[in-house]
């Protein structure tokens, strides 16, 4: 075996079980946000929202800081409502929601915090039980959600438990989403019956809009001479000479062996592939025409750029034609757009 041999990622390092507690060790920002802060946030001056709502946050981590019981003391001060104890960004992708939900995670001053996205808490709820897990979460004073979204029937009913359980607790709730809370759902599931579960979630929250374009494009635009790594012309090439090591790896897979890798996990273990690798190179990539295999690859996506894992593609179409058509019109739109998006900023440079 070469010593180069080590620096290359072996799936077989992901089938060992995973135990909560490490689980739960990994619930804090990722790598890109690790020094994410209001005062670093760059607002677009065409978009007064922006800076309104570093304004408004900066005086939800002040009342935090100043107050011992977490809500309880302070949403009378900080919440027009008296039954909205959470803070909601609603946004598009692309205007830095993330950034700021990170912000507020380094600013508030407690060791007893969790960020996580939508997905990890349901996998959570699935794994502890909803009691169990409300119960073990309510002894933090904030919880970060990232992407709170509903896509059934199941996740609704569970995230309402979750919340109410929480946030009478005590627990200071910041989340992100793409759409309006009382919008969540809307074209994944039959939402008029339960238009009451969504409304009660819908309450717990004071919402703050956040307009703006996609700051990635320009990234994109500014970074992407003309080699761009959405097609690579000698993958293998690219690959041998990249210069990993034994802490964060490289992995090179064709398009099918990566599919049938995500098929084979449930996607809250796509934290392990990116937080150990810091470089991916997938041969051939073609349209995605599975529905499934599509919203898998849009949480890897996720998981890499959180990560900053670096992606090399010897890609078979244009970035912009990676779903086919039908799913920009679905109700997962925003998901596929966002995923382009980060790709587009990934894939620019030499």
């Amino acid at each position: 075996m070469n010593a180069s041999d080590n620096a290359i990622f072996s799936l077989a390092e992901l089938r060992a079980d995973i135990s909560f507690e490490r689980l739960r060790a990994h619930l804090v920002p990722p790598p890109r946000f690790e020094q994410a802060t209001l005062e670093n946030y760059v607002v677009d001056a065409n978009y007064p929202s922006q800076a309104q709502a570093k304004i408004e946050l900066q005086a939800y981590i002040d009342a935090l800081n100043e107050s011992r019981d977490g809500w309880r003391a302070i949403f009378g001060a900080f919440s027009k409502r008296p039954t909205a104890t959470g803070l909601y960004l609603d946004g598009a992708f692309g205007v830095g929601k993330t950034h700021l939900l990170a912000s507020i995670f380094h600013a508030v001053q407690t060791p007893k915090k969790l960020y996580l996205s939508f997905t990890e808490l349901m996998y959570f709820i699935g794994l502890l039980g909803l009691e169990k897990c409300a119960r073990e979460m309510s002894d933090y004073r904030l919880i970060c959600i990232d992407e709170f979204e509903l896509d059934d029937p199941g996740n609704t009913t569970m995230s309402l438990g979750f919340l109410s359980r929480a946030m009478e607790s005590g627990v200071a709730i910041a989340t992100t989403s793409n759409a309006p809370p009382l919008r969540l759902g809307e074209g994944r599931f039959d939402v008029k019956n339960f238009q009451r579960e969504i409304g009660d979630i819908a309450k717990r929250f004071r919402t703050i809009r956040i307009d703006g374009k996609d700051y990635r494009e320009k990234v994109a635009k500014t970074n992407a001479p003309d080699g761009s790594r959405w097609r690579v012309k000698n993958l293998k090439k690219a690959f041998e000479e990249f210069p990993a090591t034994t802490a964060r790896k490289k992995l090179y897979l064709r398009e099918s062996d990566l599919f049938a890798m995500l098929r084979q996990f449930h996607p809250m273990r796509y934290f392990e592939l990116a937080e150990n690798l810091s470089a991916i190179f997938i041969e051939g990539v073609g349209q995605i025409h599975d529905q499934y295999d599509a919203l898998r690859f849009v949480y890897l996506i996720d998981k890499l750029y959180d990560d900053e894992t670096q992606i090399f593609v010897s890609a078979r179409i244009e970035l912009e034609r990676l779903f086919p058509e039908a799913f920009y019109q679905s109700a997962y739109a925003k998901k596929y757009w966002r995923c382009v998006s980060r790709l587009k900023e990934m894939c620019a440079g030499d």
